[in-house]
């Protein structure tokens, strides 16, 4: 296997595909479907366990590799949303009210990719995510209704969600709040090419007040337009290695729809546990890699 190193943001001079043979392609897929398992029950997308792989193993620049691991991303967001909405555990009004704001940030993350020194940036983000993780160890759960407000008002929404079963949940979040957290993950979606749900679900968790599966369900729905525009943006780029993205994407598609039948077998804090796993790794990589 012989590639040249990836991310010329030169649009004259086309970067060269790496030539990947069928036994590495069954590798990849196979990765895929992990990733899309786990991504897909946790409702990160997965991209934290595939940028380390196209950085170290592809020898990938980091926006390549970030625009790559963004095409995976998206995959698995749409296929684990198709299973979720089946399942009816995605609240579309309020994801599309969150996909809107993400959008915006999808666009500027891969501006800024090229742009914002990476050690500084690594570091920082890395310290966010351990305490991000301490919070979802120390509190799997937020008690759903604390402290609501009696109905919706201009900054305030309180939701009534029916699931398949009949069962009707209640919830509420502070609105400019919700669309400001969207516009930072839609940031850090495309900038880190990691999906984003990774700060998405334990935001909508314990600042927006989602009960944990309709987090992880509405959030792949929010995943999958955000990494869609990301994408988009990546592509206009040239940043895209696309045999290796779609021969990983291949495998997550199927692992997206186990993830989303396993979901449905799990209580909440076992899913936030390996939620916070993967929140955990993601902060070791990043201080790993800055070092």
């Amino acid at each position: 296997m012989s590639h040249r190193p990836a991310g010329s943001n030169s649009r004259s001079h086309p970067r060269q595909e790496p030539e990947i043979g069928v036994q590495e392609i069954l590798l990849l897929a196979l990765l895929g479907a992990a990733v899309g398992t786990y991504g897909t029950l946790v409702g990160v997308g997965g991209g934290f366990l595939v940028v380390p792989l196209l950085l170290l193993i592809y020898n990938l620049s980091p926006p390549a590799a970030a625009a790559t691991s963004l095409v995976v991303v998206c995959l698995n967001a749409l296929s684990g949303s198709i299973s979720y909405l089946r399942m009816r555990r995605v609240d579309l009004r309020t994801g599309l009210i969150l996909a809107v704001a993400t959008i915006p940030g999808a666009l500027i993350g891969p501006a800024l990719a090229v742009r914002v020194p990476e050690r500084a940036f690594k570091i920082a983000f890395a310290l966010f995510l351990l305490g991000l993780a301490f919070v979802l160890y120390r509190r799997p759960e937020r008690v759903v209704g604390a402290n609501a407000p009696a109905g919706n008002s201009r900054w305030h929404i309180h939701r009534t969600f029916v699931d398949r079963s009949g069962s009707a949940i209640e919830y509420h979040f502070n609105v400019p709040l919700a669309l400001a957290i969207s516009l930072l993950v839609g940031v850090l979606s495309s900038m880190l090419g990691i999906g984003g749900g990774i700060v998405h679900v334990p935001a909508m968790i314990h600042v927006m007040s989602f009960p944990v599966h309709i987090a992880t369900a509405t959030s792949q729905f929010v995943l999958a337009i955000t990494s869609a525009a990301g994408v988009a943006e990546y592509a206009a780029r040239g940043h895209v290695v696309w045999p290796i993205a779609l021969s990983i994407g291949s495998g997550v598609v199927v692992g997206a729809q186990l993830g989303a039948a396993l979901s449905h077998r799990m209580k909440g804090p076992g899913i936030v546990r390996l939620l916070t796993i993967a929140v955990v790794v993601l902060a070791v990589r990043l201080l790993w890699s800055a070092i």
